[in-house]
Order: structure tokens, then C-alpha cells, then sequence
């Protein structure tokens, strides 16, 4: 079996920059010294549960058509302002109007509404005396020093005007999208439990627009929530027949319909893991700035190798694995230089599987039997080290769960 090289987020992950070396504690005063500035720093996951925002989200295409006195936006009634998006539209009276917008208006209205409709599962925020650092796994990586003065950040090679200050326990970013439009992010630290809340808000003439309340939480948080969710009851449905108990004496009752055979034994959760013997491990190419960071790929596949081979497992080359381990680590820096990395270990196999929306088996379908992944980071000359280290970690893992899968009745 020749292994597929797919990171199950390798997409999704891509120029991901991300993790802090400060502390998660929200107090209010933080590890700089500076009175009354809250502590946001931290690796924080998003809680799709807490998430509130509209169906539709965005900036009302006739929101500078649609004049009042002095040509101010007047919002439709019921609240509404109509379609969403930052091309031209109609006049108020329904006469066409030209649009002024310019390409880089329409680059950062396009980009930052769509940041906002689809905000990043992580985001890490390195916070320092006079600047705060925030790079997220949609590979955005932006620095802001919050003095109230108006900075000039970028959307790639497009210019995009900034403001940010500490006000009112949070962190207050607002990006010039064009002439009378703004989006203000608001990162509000909270404690017990601990949680960053960012509120997005869409701002045109002044006039406060849609909103998206976002809370994140602490990666070990984010792991106890995920697993106290409730399982699946295995009880039959209540309108499912009855079937007779062997051995039970005969009532006269006219004799029920034959039932179905009996479904193949679902083995227990762990079974999937019984029985492997061989492990091929298979690192993705890295990036540049991994390299540049002291990365190596062939250092990153020897070393899982090692672990693999010392726990018993065998090493195929020739597509005859049980399964493949494999390894992805995207990384990116930070404007101060810090080295970020974002890396995933998946255990694959592949099996014949069926689907209940299609008739028929298909074959080689790519299982994924074990997965761990995470952040790490700090500087060049010891970010290779720290990515290692949590990779071993993981690999470590994944052969105690194999070997209690053994274990199991």
C-alpha cells in the first residue's frame, strides 16, 4: 500500500503562525508592569458553541446610497440594510449611482468580511510592553502597538490603516476598510473560567452594524469540553419491534415474521488499534521559514522512526504497512522573529467502507486511527528542539494507546 501524504488540516493550517511564551493567567495587571493593561497572551481555541453572529454578515451595498441630511447613511427600516457586500449600488430614488470605490477598498472590504464570516479555529497573542502580536491558523500574523496612533499594517501587498489602544479591560483594533467604514475587533479577557471574548462590529458612518461575538478558551479547556460531550445512546429506538427471548415457552401467538440476520459484532472502541505491527512514517516537506527555523525533515522522520522501531513496530516501504504515521508541521515568524509552528501527527490507515448515502463498498478509504497536534515556539535556535519534543510526545502516545488497545477484553 503506498501511504497518501494528506495532513488532515493541512489546508486549513496552511501558513499557520502560532503560540505565545506568555502566561495564560487574566490578571489585570500583566507581566509588563503597565497598571490596568489586561494579560490577553495565549494560545486560545475556538468554542463554535459560544459563537453568536447573523446568518448574513457584512457592509450594506447601499448604505452611502440610500442619503439622508448631509448625505449620512439612513439605515433600512426593521434594522435591515439590505444585500451584503462593497460593490456599487442603487440611489435612494432607484437611479444608478457610481461606485468610488477603489481596488484596495475593494481588496480589504472582500478580505475583512470574510475574516469575520469565517473567524480562525486558533489564534495565539504574544503580548509585550508596547506591542501585542496575534497570529491565527488562516495564516494572518499582525502586529499592533496600541497607542491610539494610526498605523499602517497589510493585506498582502495592500495597505490597511489601523488604530488600536487598551480600553475598558480589552484590547480595541479598528481597520480602515474604506471612507466611512470601519471593523472594530474588541479582545476582552475573562477568569473563572478563563476566556478570551472577541467581538467583531462592522461600523459605517459611525452607525454600529452586524455583529460576531467569538469566545475562545484555553486548549486544555477546549479538550475537557470537547470530551464531556454526551455519547450516542446504544439503545434500540422506541418503535423498534420486539424480538422473542430464546427459550421462552410458546403463547400460541401466530409466529412473527423471521427476523433479519444479525448485523457483524461491533467490536469495542480500541479495537481498531489491535494487531498493528508495522508503522511507515512519512514527514511532509517542509517550508522555507521551517528550515530557516532549524527544521529538518529527514532529522523530524528519523527520530519518529526510532521511537516507532524501540516500541517493536516494523518499518515497510513497499506498501505492505498496517498503517502510516504521518507528520506535518507548518511554520511561519513572527514580525519580532519568533519561530511559530503549528504540527499534526495522524496515524492513517486505509479500509473498504460503506456510506449510507451511497450503494455499494468503497475501497481504500483513508481511516484516521489517532491524531495529535499543537502549537509550539520561541526562538530560531531552539524552536527545532521544542517541535521535536512535542512530536515525541505525541508518538509516545499514539504506542501506549496501541498497547492498551491489547489490553482490552
Amino acid at each position: 500500500m503506498t501511504p497518501r501524504i494528506v495532513s488532515p488540516l493541512a489546508i486549513a493550517l496552511a501558513g499557520v503562525a502560532a503560540v505565545a511564551a506568555a502566561s495564560q493567567s487574566q490578571s489585570s495587571t500583566t507581566s509588563t508592569g503597565q497598571p490596568g493593561v489586561p494579560n490577553i497572551a495565549g494560545v486560545w481555541v475556538l468554542n463554535p458553541a459560544l459563537t453568536q453572529k447573523p446568518a448574513e454578515i457584512g457592509f450594506s451595498r447601499d448604505w452611502a446610497r440610500a442619503a439622508g441630511p448631509g448625505g449620512e447613511g439612513v439605515a433600512r427600516p426593521g434594522g435591515g440594510r439590505g444585500r451584503r457586500g462593497g460593490g456599487s449600488g442603487g440611489g435612494a430614488a432607484g437611479a444608478p449611482q457610481m461606485s468610488h470605490e477603489s481596488a484596495d477598498d475593494s481588496t480589504r472590504l472582500q478580505q475583512l468580511t470574510e475574516a469575520a464570516r469565517t473567524p480562525p479555529e486558533h489564534i495565539t497573542i504574544v503580548q509585550k510592553p508596547t506591542s501585542v502580536s496575534i497570529a491565527d491558523d488562516q495564516g494572518h500574523s499582525r502586529t499592533f502597538h496600541p497607542d491610539g496612533h494610526l498605523e499602517e499594517l497589510t493585506i498582502g501587498t495592500i495597505a490597511l490603516p489601523t488604530t488600536s489602544r487598551w480600553d475598558s479591560g480589552g484590547l480595541v483594533v479598528v481597520y480602515e476598510v474604506e471612507s466611512g467604514r470601519q471593523l472594530r475587533y474588541t479582545f476582552t479577557p475573562s477568569s473563572n473560567p478563563t476566556q478570551l471574548q472577541v467581538n467583531i462590529r462592522f461600523l459605517e458612518q459611525g452607525r454600529e452594524g452586524d455583529e460576531v461575538r467569538l469566545t475562545y478558551e484555553t486548549p486544555d479547556a477546549h479538550d475537557r469540553n470537547v470530551l464531556a460531550g454526551q455519547p450516542r445512546s446504544s439503545l434500540p429506538p422506541p418503535d423498534a419491534p420486539a424480538t422473542a427471548t430464546p427459550g421462552a415457552p410458546d403463547t400460541g401467538s401466530p409466529a412473527a415474521p423471521a427476523a433479519p440476520a444479525a448485523p457483524a459484532a461491533v467490536l469495542p472502541p480500541g479495537s481498531e488499534l489491535r494487531g498493528l505491527t508495522t508503522i511507515e512514517t512519512v514527514v511532509e516537506d517542509l517550508s522555507a521559514q521551517g528550515a530557516a527555523c532549524g527544521l529538518d525533515q529527514t532529522k523530524i522522520k528519523t527520530s519518529i522512526a526510532k521511537i516507532l522501531a524501540d516500541a517493536g513496530f516494523k518499518a515497510q516501504t513497499y506498501g505492505r504497512e498496517d498503517a502510516d504515521l504521518l507528520v506535518s508541521v507548518v511554520t511561519s515568524k513572527l514580525p519580532d522573529g519568533t519561530c511559530v509552528s503549528r504540527y499534526d501527527a495522524s496515524l492513517v490507515s486505509h479500509a473498504d467502507a460503506t456510506f449510507p448515502y451511497l450503494k455499494g463498498t468503497v475501497a481504500a478509504v483513508e481511516v484516521q486511527l489517532l491524531h495529535d497536534g499543537g502549537m509550539t515556539g520561541g526562538s530560531p535556535s531552539a524552536h527545532a528542539s521544542s517541535v521535536m519534543d512535542a512530536l515525541a510526545k505525541s508518538v509516545h502516545r499514539f504506542v501506549s494507546q496501541i498497547r492498551a488497545s491489547g489490553k482490552t477484553p
